[in-house]
């Protein structure tokens, strides 16, 4: 089962079990799943969702306003409804959701957001590492109303831009937990940071990881640098012709080349710090490159 599926049924038996505002509820499942509108009022409107759960629960809100639902269509994957609502059709489907939303707490939210994501919502799999929330209306014409439903709610949807299908979408981890938990889905939400968390904590391994193989690449290659310096010091001139703090670093690194500069230090007499070991390579690598020019 998708990730999209698991809210679908979180939020489903959520709303199956709960008092909440049937009005609400009917008019964003409804408008948001609109496929047509009878032109003379009386005449009833035509519905489509995704699952048979979603349908028997638009039937439940309509019979609950003293209207009828029948099922017209059954197949694969959608479900067609016709509603008949006694004649409060055009009432249903202009419902004001922007002064629900500005007159309400946002506790109450989830009766637009739940049947909103039942209507017209999509989540991508965030195991996968993409984090996308998508809603796009049956009818393209709602989804200006709909930018604004939820840019009062403070959730930055921004417009798909397919010709296909209009709709808006979210892609930060940050706003899509925001919209799971305004709309009432907290095992999802918990499931998605769990989720989030235990990929942050891959990047985080990964990205030491490559930090390391990287300070490991860069050590070696400079003890190659320091190494072959050495040798063709001791090849030209013997390293007992050379300064004695200088020739000291010299076998010290030919005898260790696994240790990093700092370690090095420590087995100097006196030990010195890295800074001074540093140094102590640059005078050897310069005394290399002086060998070098004298032979050409």
């Amino acid at each position: 089962m998708s990730f999209s599926s698991k809210v679908r049924d979180e939020l489903l038996a959520k709303l199956t079990g709960k008092a909440w505002s049937e009005d609400t509820a009917l008019a964003a499942l409804s408008s948001f799943s609109l496929v047509s509108l009878k032109p003379q009022a009386g005449q009833p409107f035509v519905l489509r969702v995704s699952r048979m759960a979603t349908a028997d629960l638009i039937s439940d809100l309509v019979r609950q306003l003293s209207g009828q639902a029948m099922i017209v269509s059954k197949g694969k994957r959608d479900q067609q409804i016709e509603l008949d609502l006694n004649g409060r059709e055009w009432e249903v489907i202009n419902y004001d959701f922007y002064a629900f939303v500005k007159t309400r707490p946002p506790a109450y939210w989830c009766n637009i957001l739940a049947p909103l994501f039942l209507a017209a919502g999509f989540m991508s799999d965030p195991s996968k590492r993409i984090y996308h929330l998508e809603i796009s209306p049956l009818a393209a014409a709602r989804n200006e109303e709909l930018c604004d439903i939820l840019l009062a709610m403070e959730l930055p949807f921004r417009q798909t831009v397919s010709n296909k299908r209009k709709g808006v979408y979210l892609s930060s981890g940050d706003d899509i937990a925001d919209f799971l938990r305004l709309s009432g889905a907290h095992l999802s939400l918990l499931r998605f940071e769990e989720v989030r968390s235990e990929i942050e904590l891959l990047g985080t391994v990964q990205r030491q990881v490559n930090f390391d193989e990287a300070n490991i690449e860069r050590m070696t290659r400079a003890v190659g640098r320091q190494m072959e310096s050495i040798d063709i010091i001791e090849q030209s001139l013997g390293l007992e012709s050379i300064p004695r703090q200088l020739a000291e670093t010299a076998r010290l690194r030919l005898e260790n080349p696994e240790l990093s500069l700092a370690d090095l230090g420590e087995l100097m007499t006196p030990p010195i710090g890295k800074s001074g070991v540093s140094h102590r390579m640059r005078r050897l690598r310069a005394l290399a490159d002086k060998i070098i020019e004298s032979q050409e």
